[in-house]
């Protein structure tokens, strides 16, 4: 209870004592797919372990949020989890099921040993002498501490290590703006077939010029809310094949957004559903195949991309993206190149800018970037790779990929904190490509290692040896590229062999 006592604008709020409930060795605040990567990878190596999340389930976007599409590199503590959604008929290609996904989390972290705690918000963080030792956490009996020899941050707005004094980032760096948000949503009753065999889908597959004829003839709030289809995805396990199927579709965008004010994000829930009813009317009268479909619904959790980001030892770069880069403390690697929605207006950018021999120019990492639905001044013909060749003079490496490495999971000026996920330590450029499901997931399974580690060595987790790691990462079936290259330090019994062809990981891009 708080007394009435006005001071000022503000509210007295006197001293209170928060009950401690327990202690364990790694606590994650965050349930999404880093949350659970980092959580089972720590209970896994033995460390008494609390995963903290705020909703009704584990998955984040990937089952509250509907985003059924769990790109990148699948290893590790992703393979598992594929085998889990295979097993429950809840995966088709790289479809998945979002409830079965999150019964397939549920068993997981069960499995491993970790303690969960869902409807349980990290509020704050206790911090001894520059590092952290445990959290605060708004229950639905009040508010209770709980302590912890590491704190693994995993709940995407970088919360924990805000609240511990850690230097964030966020939003571009001209103006602050945060990407695009969006909320997806489902629609049964499609005739797949039909839509597969039509000419919008051969001649017009992202529905650009469909969308752009339709704002002509004056349905404004389409042009405002995307200029083509993000994508469009099966949910499996459904009827198929008979004009019911199930798809799960991004398309509402709202903009200028600010996913760290509860009333932007308020203004954008209430928007997205506006849309959804929009946008479902407009596919049923326009979309071949879809004229029986109606909305089943859309997601509980806002698609947030990105908002705080930690200043980590090392900022992972947009150029680093562009040229593909390899670093020495590899934990994690990922295929996926520029993807910023526009913060301000339609339209996603798979370009950014970069200085090439004294000249600003505009750089896409793959072919896919030519496919941008925003392009720069002067048009798709100005873009180029990152040595300034452009049109069919342009060269990506085969495979393309980069490396995340693990001092982006260490916040410079906190100690005893990871984070893992969409909050790592990277540009606005390069966290737009680098925060897909599989990337995230394998990021936190990089730091519930590493937690373990520091543990069993007795040393900070900046301080752990990043061979040791990479070692412990390998023997648990991540990809760390080691098929691609050769990873210095690293001995052919470690798994660090460039020829090692047995590895059944496998990369999708754009």
């Amino acid at each position: 209870m708080l007394e009435y006592k006005i001071e000022g604008a503000s509210l007295a709020q006197p001293a209170q004592l928060l009950p401690v409930d327990a202690e364990y060795d790694v606590v994650v605040a965050g349930g999404g797919m880093a949350g659970v990567g980092a959580a089972i990878a720590a209970a896994r190596a033995g460390c008494k372990t609390l995963l903290a999340e705020q909703a009704c389930a584990l998955g984040g976007l990937a089952t509250l949020g509907l985003v059924n599409i769990p790109l990148d590199f699948v290893s590790g503590i992703g393979a598992a989890m594929f085998k889990e959604l295979r097993e429950s008929q809840g995966l088709w290609h790289r479809n998945t099921d979002p409830e079965k996904h999150k019964l397939a989390l549920d068993r997981m972290v069960k499995k491993a040993g970790v303690t969960v705690l869902l409807a349980a918000q990290a509020v704050d963080t206790v911090v001894r002498s520059r590092q952290v030792c445990g959290l605060a956490l708004q229950c639905k009996q009040g508010r209770r501490v709980v302590l912890a020899k590491r704190v693994i941050d995993c709940s995407g707005d970088a919360d924990t290590a805000f609240y511990a004094g850690c230097e964030v980032m966020q939003g571009r760096p001209s103006d602050g703006k945060m990407q695009a948000c969006s909320l997806e949503f489902r629609l049964g009753g499609v005739n797949w077939d039909a839509y597969v065999q039509s000419r919008l889908k051969a001649e017009d597959p992202k529905w650009i010029a469909l969308i752009r004829e339709q704002a002509a003839q004056g349905w404004a709030p389409v042009a405002g809310i995307e200029n083509h289809l993000n994508w469009m995805t099966h949910v499996p396990g459904r009827p198929e094949h008979c004009g019911m199927d199930e798809v799960s579709i991004c398309f509402a965008h709202s903009r200028d957004c600010n996913p760290l004010d509860s009333a932007d994000l308020t203004r954008m829930y209430m928007e997205g559903r506006e849309q959804a009813d929009l946008l479902w009317r407009f596919i049923k009268a326009n979309a071949p195949g879809f004229e029986r479909c109606w909305l089943i619904d859309t997601g509980a959790l806002l698609g947030v991309r990105e908002s705080r980001r930690v200043a980590g030892e090392y900022v992972l770069t947009g150029a680093d993206i562009a040229r593909w880069r390899h670093f020495d403390d590899v934990v994690c690697i990922s295929g996926h190149g520029y993807d910023i929605h526009n913060p301000d207006a339609p339209g996603n950018i798979k370009w950014i800018t970069m200085e090439i021999d004294g000249r600003q120019r505009y750089v896409v990492c793959n072919m896919g970037g030519l496919g941008t639905s925003m392009d720069p001044p002067g048009g798709k013909a100005v873009l180029c790779d990152c040595a300034g060749r452009s049109g069919a003079a342009m060269r990506f490496p085969s495979p393309a990929y980069y490396d995340i490495p693990y001092r982006c999971l260490v916040p410079a000026q906190v100690d005893n904190l990871l984070v893992a996920g969409r909050c790592l330590s990277a540009d606005f450029a390069a966290q737009s490509g680098c925060r897909l499901i599989m990337a995230c997931l394998t990021m936190g399974e990089a730091a519930g290692t590493a937690a373990a580690i520091s543990l069993r060595r007795n040393i900070l987790p900046r301080r752990v040896d990043r061979l040791e790691l990479q070692q412990t990462l390998l023997r648990n079936g991540v990809n760390l590229g080691q098929q691609f290259r050769k990873i210095p330090g690293l001995a052919a019994e470690d798994g660090g062999r460039f020829d090692d062809h047995q590895n059944t990981t496998h990369l999708v891009g754009e």
